[in-house]
């Protein structure tokens, strides 16, 4: 603890945390003088930064006085060697791998993370989520190619540009969806009962150890910290709308349908990203590497007669015009493909490795013929229903309690905090919520409610976030009311992802294909209007609420609410499926289902949420840190995933 060297009690929070130190330039984003700052602090002086009320801006000279005390992640260089392990992706599964195989010290790890360098203090308090979407180097700012059944819409898709990935960019909620996700997969060695153990295992839950959770892993897992009287009021209305309430929706004993609290991945109130659990407490062994801003820019192979083997990999570190840079691999070395659901296909495909039309047409040489890769894509289209409160509650709402009128954070605020991890700066404001079927079939829910007790400012979710810093630009108010964000949750729409061009720094080509099933995931969100509504029509949600926001109480046809779904429908930011593990390459899969391997090309594993055949129904950071603990387990131990088919496995057109 390093409280004893704070004269502010904002220090106490990056004393807690052990948070990385900023360098002078990243506070000069918020501080006009930021040398002078930071002698300020060494000479026990205050800043300009502490009388703003800006939460960033104060923590960034937080880090400042603690620079002497605190370790710096710096640029790590690799020296010229080879690896045992070439690490694509410093995201969620790239952490818990880098981690896992340098434990013993026999394997030499290379990690090549695109992004920066982990740690940012807007990836560590969940409040500043807001912060976060279209970042402009913290996030990949994607979109999808325009969407023409969402009103020629291109479609914002969040995913995290930094060591810890989108594991230090996402809303933190912890749901593994239910055994029949798993049973749906059909593949040897996952079912229900296979991958509990590694759920378990791999968190440190702050409920204890039980059937369904586990107390020793690496991973922090948590009740939500902060509590709003809304909360409680939504889960009134929630039973009165006739809903029965789930206190674990991580409890496979029980049906996931209900109201409940959403456990977060958190610790004390802070976000327990891949970087923090994993990576960072690695970075000190001589047997790992770690080059951020490093964009892998071709997997090397060599083609023999036992057909194509990766023998390491070509990357640039500072962009377009940075330094271009090789990477081999020792003998029976291998590459370990972690950059994600989207970066995955594309690098794949400018290695020569997909479906032999795009690769020919990219005029890029075949190596392996796979038209599975880039197919699959699966997501959570999502909508929201909102309403304004009435004034005499206007001082409940999340927003109100945090923030001044001018969109500055409340000084009464910071104790609750920085001493107790509690607050709404301890939030990502969705994580209590329900499972809804709105079928009225006995199967699993097909919508998910995440209630937020704040004011939508747009009806598109993620643009809300941004229209915040429009309104503090303003020092405009942010309104009080509720919403409640709508989630298809196990959507039966698949999309693409293919190759915008052959240059590995543009942006790929996403197809979402939203709506674009037999018209199951539209009918789920207009639905899910409709539970809103009913939901807040009950007594106990009721009396707080004045006017409908969105849709907009004139919005009630069926034909007008699927054109309100389709016009803002956004992402719920899950992407999975693109490399979909099976147990044959003429299932259409893209990895082996045995042990992560790619068909037709050695010494090549896919080990990251690209891999999942069909999406769980719930957020997918749980099943990533599951899928890479259970392949770490088989490249350290050669713990088996399942038992190898005895039949021929067929061969992959080769070039």
């Amino acid at each position: 603890m390093l409280i004893g060297v704070c004269r502010c009690l904002k220090y106490i929070l990056l004393a807690n945390m052990g948070s990385l130190v900023v360098t002078a330039k990243d506070h000069g984003r918020c501080c006009p003088s930021p040398h002078r700052c930071c002698e300020a602090q060494a000479r026990g002086k205050d800043c300009s930064c502490f009388r703003r009320g800006e939460l960033l801006s104060g923590l960034h000279a937080a880090q400042c006085h603690l620079a002497a005390v605190t370790p710096l992640v710096t640029l790590l260089t690799p020296v010229l060697q080879k690896y045992d392990y070439i690490i694509v992706g410093g995201g969620t599964a790239g952490c818990v791998l880098a981690n896992r195989l340098t434990a013993d010290g026999s394997k030499k790890v290379l990690v090549l993370e695109a992004g920066g360098n982990g740690g940012a203090i807007e990836t560590v308090v969940p409040a500043a989520l807001t912060r976060l979407f279209q970042h402009p180097t913290l996030d990949w700012n994607l979109f999808s190619q325009k969407q023409q059944q969402l009103s020629d819409r291109e479609v914002y898709l969040a995913r995290g540009k930094t060591l810890g990935g989108s594991s230090a960019t996402n809303a933190t909620l912890y749901l593994r969806g239910t055994p029949s996700d798993y049973e749906q997969w059909g593949l040897p060695g996952w079912s229900p009962e296979d991958i509990l153990p590694w759920f378990i295992e791999s968190e440190s839950n702050s409920k204890g150890a039980s059937k369904y959770h586990g107390n020793k892993g690496l991973l922090n897992v948590e009740t939500p910290r902060y509590v709003n009287e809304l909360h409680g009021a939504f889960f009134q209305a929630a039973a009165a709308a006739g809903l029965k309430e789930n206190p674990d929706f991580n409890d496979w004993d029980r049906p996931q349908a209900g109201y409940g609290d959403y456990q977060v991945s958190q610790n004390n109130g802070r976000r327990a990203c891949a970087f923090q659990t994993h990576l960072k407490p690695a970075l000190g062994r001589p047997n790992l590497s770690v080059v951020t801003s490093a964009t892998t820019t071709k997997l090397a192979t060599e083609t023999g007669a036992a057909g194509a083997r990766t023998v390491g990999v070509e990357y640039a570190v500072g962009g377009r015009t940075g330094a271009k840079q090789t990477a081999e691999l020792a003998p029976g070395g291998e590459v370990l493909l972690c950059s994600g659901t989207v970066a995955n296909p594309q690098l794949l495909m400018l290695s020569g490795i997909g479906p032999a039309d795009q690769v020919a047409e990219a005029g890029i040489p075949l190596v392996a013929d796979l038209p599975g890769i880039g197919q699959n894509l699966q997501d959570h289209p999502a909508t929201l229903w909102a309403s304004m409160l009435k004034p005499e509650y206007d001082h409940i709402a999340a927003t109100t309690e945090l923030l001044n009128p001018d969109g500055s954070i409340k000084w009464t605020q910071y104790p609750n905090y920085l001493l107790f991890g509690k607050g709404p700066l301890a939030t990502t404001a969705c994580d209590r919520g329900a499972f809804v079927n709105t079928r009225g079939d006995s199967g699993e829910p097909d919508l998910q409610i995440r209630f937020v007790p704040a004011y939508a400012l747009d009806p598109d979710a993620i643009q809300s976030y941004i229209k915040f810093g429009q309104l503090k630009e303003l020092r405009q108010k942010w309104p009080a009311g509720v919403t409640m964000q709508l989630l298809t949750t196990r959507p039966n729409s698949r999309g693409t992802v293919g190759l915008e061009s052959t240059d590995p720094f543009d942006m790929t080509k996403v197809e979402l294909n939203y709506f674009q099933d037999d018209g199951s995931d539209l009918a789920t969100l207009v639905s899910g209007v409709k539970v809103a509504r009913n939901i807040a029509e009950q007594a106990p949600l009721g009396k707080y609420l004045e006017e409908e926001g969105w849709p907009g109480a004139d919005v009630t046809s069926e034909s007008d609410l699927e054109a309100y779904v389709r016009k803002t429908a956004c992402s719920g930011n899950a992407l999975v499926g693109t490399c979909r593990m099976g147990q044959a390459p003429t299932d259409g899969s893209v990895v082996s289902s045995n042990d992560f391997s790619m068909w037709g090309v050695n010494g090549l594993r896919v080990i990251d949420a690209s891999v999942v055949p069909a999406i769980p129904g719930g957020q997918t950071g749980a099943v990533t840190f599951m899928i890479a603990e259970r392949a770490a387990a088989l490249l350290t131990k050669g713990t088996p995933v399942a038992a190898k088919s005895a039949a021929a496995v067929p061969e992959v057109a080769m070039a």
